[in-house]
């Protein structure tokens, strides 16, 4: 209960004496139950400005402790891999600890974080192995063929500028290498190195196993146009990478450059050129060859028959007589097959036209043997003095024949009879159409007899050479 100052009722009591008041606040007019309502409402709006506040700053604690605990989450991108970390140690179960690309819900920071690093990383060795000149900066750079046209043999390499390789046979030679490699195992390799290593881990693998390839080739087969030295480089650095444990695989390793040393690179050409050029001409060789033997034997059969020669002459030097008669029939019922075709198949056409026309030939002579056998039983004499006869006729009138009677006693007297000049121009002339009419008959395919010398009969002694050279049997 509230009592008012100014009450007459009240007994009037002594006050102690008061400090002056600084500020003083009168209500006119007012009595304290209304000033009570005036103060009311600005209360409750400070109140319930004071629980609005209350609850925002609820939801901002609540909403930051919700960003606080999705900041875990982390989208690993494409060609980068990783492992999670829990309070610093890899976290995961065994084989699943790597990361693969895509979102990744873990614990936030610091409790929880992704430890991401790119999978895959392209790495070149440019001037480990290669001259120092190539390097320099100059107002214009010059190219490889200029600094090759402009070396000095006299001036030699410089040991920790111009880099090299030492191959089999002694010589020094330039590389450049481009190499690609994946961190396959993330875990094996973040336990054994940290991320920023890895061009320097693998740089020093593939330059010593640069240095080994090359201790295995020579200078040609160095810098030989296919790259043999890449793959070779590529083996031995996985092996070194392996035996380290860092988890990191060579996915391609290439020789893009492979010189050898400036001032012999023009001669070298040289030897390149040349070596290319006699490739060419082998190679063309072949193919005249194949022509060759295809144009004699047609198709492919020519490589069996050469087998069947090869086997025919090694058993002829073998002195095994019996085995090369039977390998020259397999040879010659090969040679008369349908399928066999070019100059073998005409000289085959032309020996099976000689068979031919002897032995007709032959058959005429013995039916005129037989017709002269029955008038022989019955008069020899006579049939001999008319086939004697008959030769000296054929033999008299031959336009060529000359005869000539000499006196009888002569005694030891020599006499030196020469041909007339007309006769012997007409023998001449004979002889020359003779051979004429034996070229036109060998190319109609007639009479056939190359090289009788070379014919041994009941046992082997032919050389089987195109042009029916290189003597008898042996």
């Amino acid at each position: 209960m509230s009592t008012e100052p100014n009450d007459p009722n009240l007994p009037m009591e002594v006050e102690a004496p008061r400090r002056a008041a600084s500020a003083r606040f009168d209500v006119a007019g007012r009595d304290d139950l209304g000033m009570r309502d005036a103060l009311d409402p600005a209360t409750q709006s400070l109140g319930e400005a004071l629980k609005l506040s209350y609850r925002l700053l609820q939801v901002g604690i609540l909403a930051l402790v919700v960003v606080f605990i999705f900041s875990g989450f982390q989208s690993v991108p494409e060609g980068s891999t990783g492992v999670k970390t829990l309070f610093g140690g890899i976290a995961g179960a065994e084989g699943e600890e790597q990361l693969q690309p895509g979102l990744q819900p873990f614990w936030p920071y610091p409790i929880g974080d992704l430890v991401v690093f790119e999978q895959r990383r392209t790495l070149r060795l440019d001037r480990q192995f290669w001259p120092a000149t190539l390097n320099r900066g100059d107002m214009r750079q010059k190219t490889l063929q200029e600094q090759i046209d402009s070396a000095d043999p006299s001036a030699g390499l410089k040991p920790g500028a111009d880099g090299s390789l030492l191959t089999k046979d002694g010589d020094l030679v330039h590389a450049q290498f481009e190499a690609e490699y994946v961190i396959a195992d993330a875990v094996k390799f973040l336990k054994s190195t940290d991320p920023a290593n890895a061009d320097r881990i693998v740089q020093a693998a593939l330059m010593q196993a640069a240095v080994e390839s090359a201790s295995t080739l020579t200078l040609v087969e160095f810098t030989d146009t296919r790259d043999i030295v890449g793959p070779t480089v590529r083996e031995r650095a996985q092996h070194t990478l392996d035996k380290i444990g860092v988890g990191i695989e060579l996915a391609s390793v290439r020789a893009t450059e492979r010189i050898a040393p400036l001032p012999v690179q023009n001669k070298f050409r040289d030897v390149q050129t040349s070596r290319e050029y006699a490739k060419g001409e082998v190679e063309r060789s072949r193919q005249n060859a194949v022509t060759i033997l295809t144009q004699i034997a047609g198709g492919e059969v020519y490589n069996e028959l050469l087998g069947m020669i090869r086997d025919y002459e090694t058993a002829i030097e073998s002195g095994k007589k019996d085995d090369a008669e039977a390998i020259l029939v397999r040879l010659g019922a090969r040679m008369e097959s349908p399928d066999i075709g070019g100059e073998v198949a005409k000289l085959v056409s032309k020996a099976r036209a000689s068979e031919a026309s002897q032995r007709a030939r032959l058959e005429r002579e013995a039916e005129r043997i037989d017709g002269l056998a029955a008038s022989f039983r019955g008069s020899s004499k006579a049939v001999v003095q008319q086939l004697w006869l008959d030769a000296v006729r054929d033999v008299m009138d031959n336009p060529q024949a000359e005869v000539f009677a000499a006196p009888n006693l002569l005694g030891l007297f020599n006499l030196r009879i020469t041909s007339s000049a007309e006769l012997m121009q007409a023998r001449r002339d004979a002889q020359i159409q003779r051979q004429k009419a034996e070229e036109a008959v060998r190319n109609a395919g007639g009479f056939y007899a190359p090289n009788s010398e070379q014919i041994m009969i009941n046992k082997a002694g032919r050389r089987l050479k195109r042009d029916a050279s290189g003597g008898l049997g042996r």
